[in-house]
């Protein structure tokens, strides 16, 4: 992985194999960034595994095989056990079918384009309320 990161843009190059989550925790930790919104994501993966929540739990699905990464949103904050990307994303396969959802992990494939918005004058948090872990947006001091 490759990334550079300024107050306005932090691009990720994400390489062959590695872990889409990995990198952007990663390069958030490498450029003092604990809170960001995902702008755009595009390339290939390998797999995607896809998580849906029940209320309760993650009910997981893992696709492999060549699959085009055609749409990515999300927001990285802090949670309890440290820096959190919740990544959401559409993709595509080679015969043009798209599925998409709450991303648990993504394995790139020769290459992702990833940019971040760093988020300076708040600071993203996770906390639990009602049973359900929730965004918790906070302005610095």
């Amino acid at each position: 992985m490759q990334y550079c990161g300024t107050e306005e843009l932090l691009a990720l190059h994400i390489e062959d194999g590695e872990n889409l989550h990995g990198c952007i925790v990663t390069a958030c930790q490498g450029s003092n960034v604990d809170s960001a919104v995902v702008i755009s994501g595009l390339g290939m993966i390998s797999s995607v595994t896809f998580g849906w929540f029940t209320g309760k739990e993650y009910l997981k699905k893992n696709y492999d095989g060549t699959m085009e990464l055609i749409s990515l949103s999300g927001d990285i904050s802090f949670r309890r056990d440290g820096m959190y990307p919740h990544l959401h994303g559409v993709f595509s396969s080679p015969d043009h079918q798209v599925i998409g959802g709450h991303i648990m992990e993504a394995i790139a494939m020769r290459n992702i384009e990833l940019f971040l918005k760093p988020i300076y004058s708040q600071h993203f948090n996770r906390r639990d309320i009602n049973a359900f872990e929730a965004l918790i947006p906070e302005r610095r001091s």
